[in-house]
Formats: C-alpha cells, structure tokens, sequence
C-alpha cells in the first residue's frame, strides 16, 4: 500500500492528512500485511480494498466533532486494530483502550502499540464486552466499536460504558428514547461506492 493511495482516501473524503499522518498510517498498514499472511486478520487484500477497510472509518472518525479533544476511548472488538489504532495515529491528544476477546489479535494489536510507539496513550486488553454488562476497564468518554454488535444493540451497550458512544452503519442510525444524537456524519467509500454513515450519540 502506498502512501499515495492513503492520500487520495483522504482527499476524497475531504480530509487531506498531513505526511507525518500519512506515513504513519502506512506503517500499520505494513504491520496488518505481515501479520495477516499467518492470522487472517482482515478479508481485504486488494489494495484499495484494504485501505477502505483500514483508515476510511478512522479519517472520519478523528474529527473532534465526533471525538472531543483530549478524550479517553474504549473500543470494543478492536480485531486488526482498525479503526482504533489508525485513529489514535490520528489524534495524539485521546487515549485508548481496544478490547478484543481473541488472543491472536491482542498479540498483534500489542505488537503494533509498541511498533506504532503508542505504549503511552493506548493499550489492549484481552476481554469480551457483553451487551448489558458493566465495565471493568475504568471510566472512558467515548465507547466505539465496528461491526461487533448489531446498531441496535451496541447503542445501548456502548452508552452503558461511557456517556457518549459511536455508531458505525451503512444506513441511518438505531434511535431510542435513552439515546440523543450529537453529531451525524455521512459518506461513501471512494471505490466501493458503499455508503457509511458514522454517528455520535449521548446519554438523553
């Protein structure tokens, strides 16, 4: 993957990244290419393809309108570490902490907080986050996850660990009376086409 086809993701969404951010992001690309000849890590191998898969979600997902400055984010099934880790390339201002229940992954996501030199602001921890249940991971501003639970279903669990919570869909987001919608932002993938909609909700 080239930094590049980085560039021109970002561009088409209408976010130009830096080139310190752009190399950066193709330094965790190489580490997902690496680790997912022997893990499977990701079903994206065509090069546009994987960079859709790895950094068009975190692009958006690094505006402060949807992040706040300085917040503390807990990320549920993190698996290869997209859009979590990009993100946190993104924003050296939040911390993260990515749950993920698979210990092949925790590997690798350890190996890239060290790789990425993010020791300081991020960490993996091995765990399953089920719907309803409370946290044991400390207090956190924003719970993310991408495709672990149904829409429906992470809204309610993710305001359970934190007051503000991220839905990633391709239509519009769940509604719910214990849920208000703080910010909406909508997009489409640049070669796939497909639609996106990321949304930031908050305790009513």
């Amino acid at each position: 993957m080239s930094t590049a086809r980085i560039d021109e993701l970002a561009r088409s969404l209408g976010r130009p990244l830096e080139a310190a951010q752009r190399d950066a992001l193709d330094r965790f690309a190489a580490l997902v290419r690496t680790w997912n000849a022997r893990l499977d890590l990701t079903a994206a191998r065509e090069e546009r393809a994987m960079t859709e898969v790895l950094f068009a979600d975190a692009i958006v997902m690094a505006d402060r309108a949807l992040v706040p400055e300085g917040a503390s984010v807990i990320d549920v099934g993190s698996g290869a570490g997209a859009p979590a880790l990009p993100f946190a390339l993104l924003r050296p201002d939040v911390t993260l902490t990515m749950v993920e229940p698979l210990r092949k992954r925790i590997a690798f996501l350890r190996t890239a907080i060290g790789s990425l030199d993010l020791a300081s602001r991020v960490r993996a921890v091995e765990g399953r986050v089920e719907p309803g249940s409370a946290s044991a991971l400390g207090a956190h501003d924003v719970a993310s996850a991408r495709a672990t639970f149904a829409p429906e279903v992470w809204l309610e669990t993710g305001l359970a660990l934190a007051p503000s919570c991220l839905v990633f869909t391709a239509g519009e987001p769940p509604t719910t009376a214990s849920a208000k919608l703080a910010h909406r932002a909508g997009y489409a993938l640049p070669w796939s086409s497909a639609p996106r909609v990321l949304a930031r909700f908050e305790r009513a």
